[in-house]
């Protein structure tokens, strides 16, 4: 149960740019490999990652990943699809993993 007080964010993944990717890259797994990253810093709580149409970005061999907070708009990020959303961390106020 979430208290009053959090924010979600939202992680839109941009499926257009999933489909465009090459096979090799597994981009119909990259928002679960997403959420794993998100999940080993601490953010599994309260990052939601979620598909959404085309964002308008198109980037070759990445992937646009719109960031939303309490349905405002933050960034669009472009990630390697590689690095499963380690770019997110930045834009993120994530609880490191080695926080006690």
């Amino acid at each position: 149960m979430r208290d009053e007080g959090s924010q979600e964010t939202q992680a839109q993944v941009c499926h257009r740019c999933l489909l465009r990717l090459e096979t090799s890259a597994g981009g119909v797994d990259l928002p679960r490999r997403i959420r794993d990253t998100l999940a080993a810093q601490g953010c599994a709580e309260s990052v939601r990652v979620s598909l959404t149409g085309c964002l308008g970005y198109c980037p070759v061999g990445l992937v646009s990943v719109q960031l939303r907070r309490n349905g405002e708009f933050l960034d669009v990020v472009l990630i390697d699809p590689a690095r499963d959303g380690a770019e997110l961390l930045t834009h993120l106020s994530c609880p490191s993993s080695e926080t006690p």
